[in-house]
């Protein structure tokens, strides 16, 4: 019956020997990195340069949570004014010190938390008849429905909060707090939001309205051109022919003859031309009306004669 209670605090002795184990496993990392982290940020803020000292004991925690370091950090943040952030890492550094068996950090940590709390800002947000799915952000981090109405220790300084509404538009506001400054807000959401409606447009519609390809101007002219030239070249190579029939009875031309048949012919590869050039123009032209980029500023000018064209125009 003695060696029960024995037996109990051996029992009791492993369990918080496994616990403190497992809780150096958990925070397994690289110990001689973090050290050397500490050690270069506790140099630059003893040279008085915490800015620059806060990212490397930062550093350090990631590798190796240690007491020591999260009072070195608390400590910096403070000289910084980032004292909400203080005071979370001295009250860490309490609990770390208590893990670690350290009573003096302990005590700092005790302390010095104690000595920041009434320095703290704190900011009380609340919007009046917020809907369900009202969203408040904090400096772009989100506050839920807990959140609201209650008083929460911020750093000094400007903070920027947005109402998100659905249907409604976003509404930003600024807020400046001192050392123990305790504030509080009336939120307001923001204008309802006018959705536009869409509209159907005719096909091609939009392209008119930005003007039109230059390739259009430049098909469709050329093709009007080379269709009028085509047309005038083949009347005349009609009545070249008619000219030349009656020139050369029974297959015997005079010069005259000769001549009109030579001038036709001429004409009728001329005028298949013309037909062939307004073909390749149509096609350039309808290109431009379906895939074109249009132009700001086009013109175009054609002028047509009976064995001629010509196309002007600025693009």
């Amino acid at each position: 019956m003695r060696q029960r209670p024995v037996a109990r605090a051996f029992a009791f002795a492993s369990v918080v020997a496994f616990g403190l184990a497992s809780s150096s496993a958990a925070h397994a990392g690289d110990p001689v990195a973090a050290r050397e982290q500490v050690k270069l940020g506790y140099q630059l803020a003893q040279d008085g340069k915490c800015e620059a000292a806060i990212p490397h004991f930062v550093e350090s925690l990631k590798l190796d949570v240690k007491a020591i370091t999260l009072i070195n950090l608390a400590s910096c943040e403070e000289k910084t004014s980032r004292l909400a952030d203080a005071l979370g890492h001295w009250v860490e550094a309490r609990a770390r010190a208590q893990t670690e068996g350290n009573a003096g950090i302990e005590e700092e940590a005790e302390k010095r938390a104690k000595a920041l709390e009434p320095r703290l800002p704190k900011l009380t947000v609340v919007v009046a008849g917020a809907p369900a799915d009202l969203e408040v952000t904090r400096d772009g981090v989100a506050l839920g429905a807990a959140s609201m109405g209650v008083a929460l220790p911020m750093n000094p300084g400007t903070h920027t909060l947005v109402v998100h509404a659905k249907g409604h538009e976003d509404r930003a506001e600024s807020v400046t707090l001192a050392e123990g400054e305790n504030k509080r807000v009336d939120l307001k959401m923001g204008g309802v939001r006018v959705e536009k409606p869409a509209t159907a447009s005719a096909p091609g519609g939009d392209r008119e309205a930005r003007g039109m390809s230059p390739l259009v101007f430049v098909g469709f002219g050329t093709a009007i051109v080379g269709v009028g030239v085509g047309v005038g070249t083949g009347i005349l190579a009609f009545g070249k022919a008619s000219t030349a029939k009656d020139a050369c009875p029974n297959e015997r031309c005079t010069p005259a003859g000769i001549e009109s048949v030579d001038s036709g012919r001429t004409l009728a590869a001329i005028s298949t031309i013309g037909f062939i050039v307004g073909g390749v123009g149509a096609s350039v032209g309808l290109y431009g009306v379906l895939f074109g980029k249009p132009a700001a500023d086009s013109s175009v000018a054609v002028s047509i004669g009976p064995t001629s064209g010509a196309l002007r125009g600025t693009f």
